[in-house]
């Protein structure tokens, strides 16, 4: 059922103001006509001949906002929403008479008891009796919290304490009173031709217009023809779940061209949902399967389902509704809930649908196919996870469906502060449990690869994934359960004060450790490479990639950078074109000694990182950040997700754990660090000069001084014996590490950092690109 997409009719594809005038003849009707209540006092009842008589009168007695407000109250089919204006009208016309005990029971749907209701309204001779005041009644407290069909029960309860008499069972669904609305509505609806070829008899009222003609699509029919048309390419199957009966539901289709795009199977009207309600009638069951019970739209995503069965799983098939009864309805079948707004057409209609808690709400259907299309985007899940991660595993889950066939009983997702661009968790099938990690590239170039087993045969203590995906900008790979702490947390958690699980020394002395087997890796793995074979390097995306592939320019080109503690709407602050032309001065110090200004250190970084070039190069993880690092046994390091291994450059391949493990703790913890952060940024004279507060904390400084003790030194005399080093190696590994501040994130992503953190940032931007490596 997961591609399934189950749309209402009326507010969503069809328009609904031919049911709504259908709505409005037939209360016009029961109020004016002789045959009826007859509140004019008319001997004979004409109806309207034409579509504008028919406008007209309709809205003269049933304002459009009252059919909208019976809609944000879930009651959603037009029977009912006609019969709740009926209902309403009767109740507030008996309040007003003086005298109606011989009204008693009540039984307004027999002729006789019809005629005694006629007479008695002679008692309010001479008061003007307006249908539209009648509904003063909703606005009454005893109504404001009632819905759907509560709303009938609660008038009956109103209407014994109102009239002072018992009312039971008058106003409810399926009663004699309901039955003749509906009868009355489609004679209205179908005019008469088509009302005696539906039903075999002549209406009750001769010369009815149809109210069938003014049917209309809700949007033009070619743009709904390319909407159904693209989700059937994206590989969607379409039903409808809808309270029209069945040839009404079906021939406006057939009319504008859709229905073909529908699977008929799954074409769910009030008809089968009648023969449903019947079926159990027949065992005794009046459970009433109308929206918002789960029912139709359960049926139309599988039309095998039975009243009564289980439900599936959440997010297990799309609903696209107007109204609260089918975000209701959607959410107790299981389905994930996308609302349009078109049939929502007040301030108040809107409201209650917003209340009703749509899983997502778009303008109107046209969204549909971009907005499913980012739902199965694992870089929407990773967007998702830290404010609605209940609706990014709904999604999840579906992904696993869709791209793995995976029917998983439950996705837990973790989020971390180090997942910026990854996201990870653990899902259950059956009794096992399954560690799952992806990374997200959303401007990518490259394909991501997952080579584990290439690491492992180069001597890595590697994770070796039980399965991976790859598709371009959907990587997942599965890892059994590991049960050995992340690195990343115990360095935050040691540098905030809990030593539980490691201290400064034990982290560091690990450091030095590993520092000493990637030497041995890089010295067993060198290799030349030629400049074709170097640009396949996945390592690429993280710097080059990023830098001309997209990422750049969407994050900054054209943007404004406030300058701390300066709403976005001041004056202050600098243009990224501008940005790039200034020097800088940081905490009293010059900064500028191999680039002074930010845009000439970006120019050289593109021609610097081209990948194009040959070269020696190993085998390394690539992006070895402490999030991606197990600490096994308290001794040795423990590495999973390499999205980006490969065979490159080891003058790459230090970059990422050093840049992230060492300086970025305000990328991960903007709010935190932001607490004890101070900074001041002053332009002037064509120079920004910044003063901060931030430093490394000691088991930060203490994992920088390993590497530049126990790596750094060493590879480069490793390379320069092997007559490897590039003259510039010192350019290359500083310009890859200024990419790390400056692109691993948005800086301007102000839900995510202040503009305080944002310059800080990029301080240490332009820091990296100055830094002395040694």
């Amino acid at each position: 059922m997961s591609n399934v997409v189950v749309f209402d009719l009326d507010g969503v594809i069809t328009s609904e103001e031919a049911y709504w005038i259908t709505a409005g003849l037939v209360l016009h009707e029961i109020a004016y006509s002789p045959r009826y209540w007859n509140l004019h006092r008319v001997e004979s009842y004409v109806p309207p001949a034409t579509a504008e008589d028919c406008d007209r009168l309709s809205h003269e007695v049933l304002p459009v906002e009252i059919m909208l407000g019976f809609k944000a109250r879930s009651i959603n089919s037009n029977w009912d929403t006609c019969y709740a204006a009926v209902s309403v009208c009767l109740v507030d016309l008996l309040s007003r008479l003086p005298d109606r005990s011989a009204l008693f029971p009540l039984q307004p749907w027999d002729a006789h008891w019809v005629e005694r209701f006629r007479r008695s309204l002679g008692q309010l001779e001479g008061e003007e009796v307006s249908i539209r005041s009648c509904y003063e009644l909703l606005k009454q407290a005893p109504f404001q919290n009632y819905s759907g069909f509560e709303l009938f029960e609660r008038l009956n309860q109103y209407a014994s304490e109102l009239l002072g008499q018992p009312v039971e069972g008058v106003f409810a669904r399926y009663s004699p009173f309901w039955k003749l609305c509906q009868d009355l509505f489609q004679e209205a609806y179908l005019g008469d031709q088509l009302f005696e070829q539906e039903y075999h008899h002549a209406p009750s009222q001769p010369a009815r217009y149809g109210c069938i003609y003014l049917e209309k699509p809700i949007l033009d029919v070619e743009v709904l023809r390319a909407t159904l048309q693209t989700l059937r390419k994206q590989g969607y199957t379409l039903g409808v779940a809808t309270g029209r009966p069945g040839r009404e539901a079906i021939v406006p289709l057939q009319n504008y061209g859709l229905f073909e795009y529908f699977d008929p199977a799954r074409v769910m009207t009030h008809a089968e949902v009648a023969q449903a309600e019947e079926r159990l009638r027949s065992r005794g069951d009046n459970t009433s399967l109308v929206k918002p019970h789960p029912y139709q739209f359960l049926a139309a995503a599988d039309p095998a389902y039975q009243p009564h069965q289980p439900l599936p799983a959440r997010g297990s098939f799309i609903v696209v509704g107007d109204t609260t009864s089918d975000v209701r309805g959607g959410h107790a079948a299981g389905a994930l809930v996308i609302a349009v707004l078109t049939g929502a057409m007040t301030l108040e209609a809107r409201r209650l649908l917003e209340e009703s808690q749509p899983d997502f709400m778009i303008p109107d259907v046209t969204r549909v196919p971009e907005l499913l299309q980012r739902l199965d985007d694992l870089a929407t899940i990773q967007r998702m996870q830290f404010l609605e991660r209940d609706k990014a595993e709904v999604l999840l889950k579906r992904w696993f469906m869709h791209h793995m066939d995976l029917d998983v009983d439950e996705v837990r997702l973790t989020p971390k502060a180090v997942s910026l661009n990854s996201f990870n968790g653990v899902y259950r099938l059956g009794a096992e449990e399954y560690f799952f990690k992806t990374h997200v590239e959303e401007q990518g170039i490259l394909e991501e690869y997952y080579h584990a087993e290439l690491l492992h045969k180069a001597g890595y203590n590697i994770v070796r994934p039980l399965r991976t995906v790859h598709e371009k900008g959907q990587q997942m790979v599965i890892y059994p359960v590991i049960g050995a702490p992340v690195m990343f947390d115990l360095m935050r958690a040691v540098e905030t004060g809990d030593t539980s699980q490691a201290d400064v020394e034990l982290l560091a002395a690990t450091e030095r450790r590993e520092c000493e087997r990637l030497l041995e890796i890089y010295r067993s793995t060198l290799k030349e490479s030629t400049a074709e074979e170097h640009a396949q390097a996945p390592i690429h995306q993280l710097f080059w990639h990023r830098l001309t592939g997209g990422r750049l320019a969407s994050f900054y080109e054209d943007k404004w950078f406030p300058l701390p503690d300066q709403p976005q709407s001041e004056e202050k602050g600098l243009s990224f074109a501008d940005l790039l032309q200034y020097e800088w001065m940081i905490n009293g110090e010059e900064i500028g000694v191999y680039g002074r200004t930010l845009g000439q250190l970006l120019e050289r970084a593109k021609d610097v990182l081209d990948p194009s070039q040959a070269g020696l190069t190993v085998i390394g993880h690539g992006d070895a950040h402490f999030g991606n690092v197990f600490l096994e046994q308290q001794t040795h390091y423990q590495y999973f997700d390499p999205a980006f291994a490969g065979r490159h450059t080891p003058l790459l391949d230090i970059v990422k754990p050093y840049f992230h493990n060492v300086f970025a703790t305000w990328m991960y913890f903007p709010k935190e660090i932001e607490q004890e952060l101070s900074i001041a940024v002053e332009v002037r004279d064509k120079k920004i000069i910044v003063e901060h507060n931030y430093v490394l904390t000691p088991v930060r400084q203490a994992i920088l001084d390993a590497k530049r003790t126990y790596l750094l030194p060493q590879l480069i005399e490793l390379l320069r014996e092997r007559h490897a080093l590039p003259e510039n190696w010192e350019e290359i590994v500083r310009l890859a590490l200024l990419c790390c501040p400056l692109l691993t994130v948005n800086l301007l992503d102000d839900t995510k950092r202040s503009a305080a953190i944002c310059w800080l940032g990029l301080s240490q931007v332009v820091q990296m690109g100055n830094i002395p490596i040694l």
